[in-house]
């Protein structure tokens, strides 16, 4: 008896919760068109916190600072003691995205918005084993010997294109829900370069891993009202491509005269990637040609899976290789942005 009180009790707690947030105390029937109507008679606060109009035309710029991570590049283990050891760097690149959208709907009850999003990475990083001892060569073939010092240093460009129909929904005073769904487009060019001292004598290895996808997508995003300037936004993007990579490594060293340690691939599959994001925005509602400007600050994770194709060489057969394990590209780091609503 005492469990099942107890169980009531939480369940009037939740339902009470919901009710609060679910309902709004205005008398108004339409939020959207009374609002609307009303905006240019007065100068107080309109009843809801955050008001939308309906809006033509809509721009956001962003600058974007990101640190990104790829799995499988590890080119040495360094020997010290038994134990191993690798050192890799990390640092923050910039960005941008642009995004232009405007509205489907004539009228401010059906609002449906279509949207371009362009987004740039520059994908720029540097290792060095900064130490001379016994280094075991991860991209080699088995024949070469051990090496006294290496370094990496990989470089490219990380681009995607996102069509999008978006419909947003003001479930409540304090809550504003916006799925959307769409096609996006993305092209990942990597170049990497690896040099082996070997016996003071440096051997490089070089690699170019092109990536190309289109797809659908699916999104939603939150905006959780805090005050009448200040919000609270969420949002998360999924999509399925189909794509192909392009894979040209060239190793040193031969077997033979016709036979070489160089690989040329394409691949053709179907890759996953999901993207994250929030933050705090800043709005404010204006009279005249721009209805709203809004001021974000936020944070935002980028997953591509199964994106770095290298090769490792098992033996001194040039077709026994092996792709890198954990190939995912990762992206996290700061975003400022700045939009319109015109």
């Amino acid at each position: 008896m005492k469990k099942n009180t107890y169980m009531k009790k939480k369940l009037t707690l939740l339902f009470l919760t919901l009710t609060i947030f679910c309902f709004s105390e205005e008398k108004q029937s339409c939020r959207q068109t009374c609002n609307y109507q009303n905006r240019s008679s007065s100068i107080r606060p309109l009843t809801y916190s955050k008001p939308i109009y309906p809006k033509k035309y809509f721009t956001e710029l962003n600058y974007l600072l990101m640190n990104f991570f790829e799995d499988g590049i590890e080119y040495a283990e360094i020997v010290n003691d038994g134990s191993k050891k690798f050192r890799n760097e990390q640092k923050f690149n910039p960005g941008l995205r642009i995004t232009f959208g405007f509205s489907l709907s004539k009228t401010s009850l059906a609002e449906k918005y279509l949207d371009l999003t362009w987004t740039y990475i520059k994908m720029k990083r540097g290792s060095d084993t900064n130490v001379r001892g016994t280094i075991y060569n991860l991209f080699l073939p088995p024949n070469f010997l051990n090496s006294i010092r290496a370094s990496a240093s990989l470089s490219g460009d990380f681009n995607t294109l996102d069509f999008n129909i978006s419909k947003p929904y003001h479930v409540s005073k304090y809550y504003i829900s916006k799925p959307s769904i769409g096609i996006r487009g993305a092209l990942i060019n990597q170049k990497y370069k690896i040099a082996y001292d070997i016996a003071n004598t440096i051997t490089t290895l070089r690699a170019k891993n092109d990536y190309l996808g289109v797809g659908l997508k699916a999104g939603y995003s939150a905006d959780f009202i805090i005050t009448s300037n200040y919000s609270f936004y969420a949002k998360t993007n999924f999509a399925l491509l189909y794509g192909r990579i392009d894979l040209s490594q060239k190793s040193p060293g031969e077997v033979s005269a016709f036979t070489r340690y160089t690989i040329k691939e394409k691949t053709y599959r179907v890759q996953p990637n999901s993207e994250i994001a929030f933050g705090l925005s800043f709005d404010r509602s204006f009279k005249n040609t721009i209805n709203k400007l809004s001021i974000k600050v936020g944070y935002e994770f980028l997953h591509f899976w199964d994106q770095i194709q290298l090769k490792r060489f098992m033996d001194e057969d040039p077709t026994a290789v092996k792709t890198v394990s954990r190939n995912n590209l990762k992206f996290n780091g700061l975003v400022f942005s700045l939009s319109f609503d015109i």
